[in-house]
């Protein structure tokens, strides 16, 4: 075994004081560069069983005043980076997108989704670098309320956008990336490419795919990630970890927790097959749900309890069926006038 590969082989023996006294360790995580991200993002993937230890020592590191600066000899720092070098695959001759991976501290959170495994390390992708597209050759899919879409991808990924949400993609995949930048909602079947990660950019989130499905919605500060298949973990900016299973909702509120829950696909998923649902809602988001579906805008003259809330599943049907069915549950009337609809009590007319 050559010395360089022994150097690289040496971490999956370290327990959390190792790390803690590798100079070469330190330097990533107090001053990282492309050269450190690339052996230490390549490591953790190949041994995801440290990944907890590279994360508490991490925190220990951060939060501790460790030095400045680092007396690792050149000779040291190009055997460690040599051994990654020594064993890369050579890339295939497609033209390449050069993307610069940043460490762990310079995001805010991460989804991460692989179909067969869970690469459990922070990234950023640089806009600039990611991207060598000019506006001209990006396509921008965008719907307004009351209108849905559904189309493929380039690599033949398929993606249903959801009403009120917008998703811009590269006229051709080139390089190492599928990048992909989304506001709103939208449900994707994602073509499986282990080579090529599949990456949803939110801003301060991402999701990471190789080939899977799931649901993703983010609205002003709240976020859901609803996975039908593959697997997920959520990083927040403190390393701290969520890893999904099929069938489980990873939800984050406006400068709240994170949680998990198992969900029902017909609840989250089934807008794309045109089935409007509501489960136990309140008032407010009954309407909310309503404008962003038909396109309108409501305003309300009820008198409602402070309890009310309302259930119920629709499929295909118009404004005017789906107010009747609330109205009967609930006992209040309706005018629709264009785009305008009023809500009241009968009383009130």
């Amino acid at each position: 075994m050559s010395k360089s590969l022994q150097v690289y082989m040496k971490y999956s023996q370290f327990d959390i004081e190792d790390f803690l006294n590798d100079e070469f360790f330190i330097r990533w995580v107090k001053k990282p560069s492309d050269e450190t991200d690339h052996f230490w993002l390549k490591w953790i993937a190949e041994h995801p069983d440290k990944i907890h230890l590279i994360q508490k020592a991490r925190e220990v590191i951060l939060f501790v005043d460790y030095k400045d600066s680092y007396c690792l000899s050149d000779k040291t720092y190009t055997d460690l980076y040599e051994s990654i070098i020594s064993e890369t695959p050579p890339k295939s001759s497609k033209p390449t997108l050069h993307i610069r991976w940043r460490g762990w501290h310079k995001v805010a959170a991460i989804l991460l989704v692989t179909f067969s495994s869970v690469y459990c390390f922070k990234f950023y992708l640089e806009d600039r670098e990611a991207t060598s597209l000019s506006q001209d050759e990006v396509v921008v899919k965008y719907n307004p309320a009351g209108q849905k879409s559904s189309f493929r991808l380039p690599d033949g990924t398929v993606v249903y956008l959801n009403a009120k949400s917008k998703l811009s993609y590269p006229v051709t995949f080139s390089g190492d990336v599928r990048k992909v930048t989304m506001e709103g909602e939208a449900y994707f079947e994602v073509k499986k490419d282990n080579a090529r990660p599949f990456v949803v950019d939110l801003g301060e989130e991402k999701v990471r795919v190789t080939g899977t499905s799931f649901n993703l919605c983010s609205f002003k500060g709240f976020l859901s990630v609803a996975l039908v298949e593959g697997g997920v973990t959520y990083v927040s900016q403190k390393g701290d970890m969520e890893q999904l299973q099929p069938n489980e909702m990873l939800t984050k509120v406006p400068h709240g927790a994170v949680s998990k829950r198992q969900f029902d696909p017909l609840e989250i998923c089934g807008w794309k097959d045109n089935y409007l649902i509501f489960k136990d809602d309140p008032f407010d988001k009954v309407v909310m749900k309503l404008e962003r579906w038909y396109g309108v805008k409501i305003s309300s003259k009820l008198t409602l309890n402070a309890d009310w809330s309302y259930s119920g599943t629709y499929h295909d049907k118009s404004l005017e069926y789906v107010l009747e069915g609330i109205g009967i549950a609930s006992e209040f009337a309706y005018a629709i006038e264009g785009k305008n609809v009023t809500i009241y009590n009968p009383k009130q007319q």
